[in-house]
């Protein structure tokens, strides 16, 4: 990210099973879209924003590229990264993915989930990661549109989190933008469209807690939010986590976007 941006789930221990858990509720998603992108064999293929690598090892998994190289920021996801998951067709390397060049040749293909939202000026760093990219390669964006629930704590959780991204700059559904944001001289659009994905609320509130317990102290959140209110929030996403109560599946849109390179 750019120096000065503000990422409140953080890489800690939590942030780091948030992580996970999010890989696997959203992997069907992104393996859908992938496995309708496959091309002939290439040579390379950069996550970015890679985490633990949960995505990059997707990434392995459904496209033939010869080598697939994870860039992240955060030295302790890299670590954990390279510790599970680094094999021959598998590399990680630190990088700030909003400043290229990346510690790597151009790109056949680039791919980003939920990396966007975090960001201030997305536009901006969309045409700059062009800069990365093999003339005709493809750049895969996806990132969340919208969230509606019927149990009250997800919309509650919702509003607390959009508010605070919005203090920070960022844009918590911007996957409903993501097609007028590629719009630039360096990419053309190949497809765009939002799936609707029905998700288990167990999960969801599972994620959410995780979330909760990490973005809790941020200095908005600690400044803006009452203590009762989110202590209130975690226990009823605690009993949807555990199952002691059951509610009704979570509806997200994925924005899914693919931009082919100039």
């Amino acid at each position: 990210m750019k120096s000065g941006e503000h990422y409140t789930f953080g890489d800690t221990e939590r942030a780091a099973g948030r992580l996970r858990l999010l890989a696997q509720v959203f992997a069907p998603s992104s393996a859908r879209l992938l496995g309708g992108l496959k091309d002939e064999a290439s040579e390379l293929c950069i996550d970015l924003g890679c985490g633990p690598g949960y995505s990059t090892q997707l990434l392995a998994d459904q496209l033939a590229f010869s080598h697939v190289l994870g860039l992240e920021q955060s030295p302790k996801l890299l670590e954990q990264a390279r510790r599970e998951r680094e094999s021959p067709r598998l590399s990680f390397q630190q990088c700030d993915v909003s400043k290229p060049p990346f510690p790597a040749p151009p790109a056949n293909f680039l791919f980003s989930r939920f990396l966007l939202t975090h960001l201030r000026e997305p536009a901006e760093v969309l045409r700059a990661w062009a800069s990365s990219a093999l003339p005709n390669a493809r750049l895969v964006l996806e990132e969340t549109a919208f969230m509606t629930a019927e149990h009250p704590a997800f919309p509650r959780y919702y509003q607390l989190v959009e508010r605070m991204q919005t203090h920070y700059g960022q844009r918590m559904y911007i996957g409903r933008e993501l097609e007028a944001l590629s719009r630039s001289p360096e990419w053309s659009l190949e497809s765009a469209e939002i799936v609707v994905a029905p998700l288990p609320a167990v999960h969801m509130a599972r994620l959410h807690s995780l979330n909760l317990e990490t973005w809790s102290t941020d200095p908005f959140a600690q400044a803006h939010y009452p203590a009762s209110e989110l202590a209130e929030l975690g226990a009823e996403l605690e009993q949807l986590a555990s199952g002691d109560v059951c509610a009704a599946d979570v509806s997200c849109g994925i924005g899914q976007v693919v931009l082919r390179r100039r």
